[in-house]
């Protein structure tokens, strides 16, 4: 079995890790793994892809340049021809170059998809021409995997159009290699909230902000440590500054090392708009650290019929600082022990095996 991933490039995006993450693990279970670079050539993850085909195709083709379309087809192309399945790991340059390579090649082609595109869409205004070209290449696509149902059900509606049945839901999983500690529990007098991800608009960072000062108000000093930057992070630092929240704010910086930042962590705060299967919550869940999440879409699923006990309905520092107040002792203990059993539900091994079976299926 022979699988072609394309992608952008590997950053140390959420998407990219998820590449990297299961194309180690079918490499490990005797899967040949290629990962095609389209737009760049950074490879921020060598550690978890010595076993993979990295490709550099980027500069064969730039998306921007038409006259460079055609080789980048044919570059493409040829690596379909030597690959069972083909795997278009987001949308955009990806998918359409995936799409059209294997056209009449008899190559199965799969959709990966990430995240709610309709919330997307209606975030970000995808560009016009986009917009339709995902359209119409995600109403050809026979299969495509998505990472919650909550994304499934976004492209329905998104398409509008019923979900096929062969859109398959197949969430992300803990990464086995990143230290399992156990939480601190408050003991050194600091309540720790930690924040892993972009500094952007779609991540509200102006909630963590009334989150710390609604917080203000309980007994314990708090403390949040964002991994992580982006273009809001001179902003952020502005307006802590401003607040007076200068010693309240530890910025970070990007980090493929999650688990050594959760093993300091009381809480895990998530404020996003919206959300396909943030792997820092099923990392969060693994460590037994709660969670405080907003309603951004497929986080809610992670917790089932506890969804109460760790996401908001109201997206606020309010609402927020309310739900951590709930986590503390003397629920924590039972709240961190049902995190760390629900977290098995995404394990490695069990994700890796329902992945094999879809691909070795005719």
């Amino acid at each position: 079995m022979k699988v072609l991933f394309l992608v952008r490039d590997l950053g140390l995006g959420g998407v990219e890790r998820c590449v990297a993450l299961v194309g180690e693990g079918l490499a490990q279970q005797g899967v040949t793994v290629s990962v095609a670079m389209l737009a760049g050539n950074r490879n921020l993850w060598t550690d978890r892809t010595g076993a993979l085909d990295i490709i550099d195709l980027s500069a064969h083709w730039h998306g921007r340049k038409p006259w460079t379309w055609l080789a980048g087809w044919r570059a493409v192309r040829r690596l379909a021809r030597e690959h069972d399945v083909v795997i278009a790991a987001t949308f955009l340059a990806p998918l359409y170059m995936g799409y059209a390579a294997t056209l009449g090649l008899g190559r199965r082609f799969i959709g990966w998809v990430h995240g709610p595109l309709a919330e997307l869409d209606a975030f970000a205004r995808m560009n016009p021409l986009h917009r339709a070209a995902c359209r119409f290449v995600y109403r050809r696509v026979h299969e495509l995997i998505f990472v919650s149902q909550h994304a499934r059900d976004s492209m329905a509606r998104w398409l509008g159009q019923p979900a096929v049945p062969a859109w398959l839901v197949l969430p992300n999983f803990v990464d086995a290699r990143q230290p399992q500690a156990q939480a601190l529990s408050v003991d050194d007098g600091v309540l720790k909230l930690l924040f892993v991800g972009r500094i952007a608009e779609e991540k509200q960072p102006q909630l963590w902000l009334d989150t710390l000062a609604a917080l203000d108000a309980q007994p314990l000093p708090v403390q949040l440590t964002v991994v992580g930057d982006g273009p809001l992070q001179p902003w952020l630092q502005a307006e802590a500054s401003r607040l007076g929240m200068d010693g309240q704010l530890l910025l970070a910086g990007r980090s493929d090392q999650v688990g050594d930042y959760l093993a300091q962590a009381d809480v895990l705060l998530l404020t996003s708009n919206f959300e396909g299967c943030p792997l820092v919550v099923l990392e969060a869940m693994a460590a037994g650290v709660p969670v405080a999440s907003t309603d951004a879409g497929g986080v809610y699923e992670l917790f089932g019929e506890r969804r109460a006990d760790f996401v908001t309905t109201t997206a606020s520092g309010v609402a927020l600082a309310a739900l951590i107040a709930t986590q503390m002792p003397p629920r924590r203990a039972a709240l961190s022990a049902w995190l760390r059993e629900r977290a098995l539900a995404y394990s490695a091994t069990a994700t890796l095996a329902r992945w094999l079976n879809l691909l070795e299926k005719p």
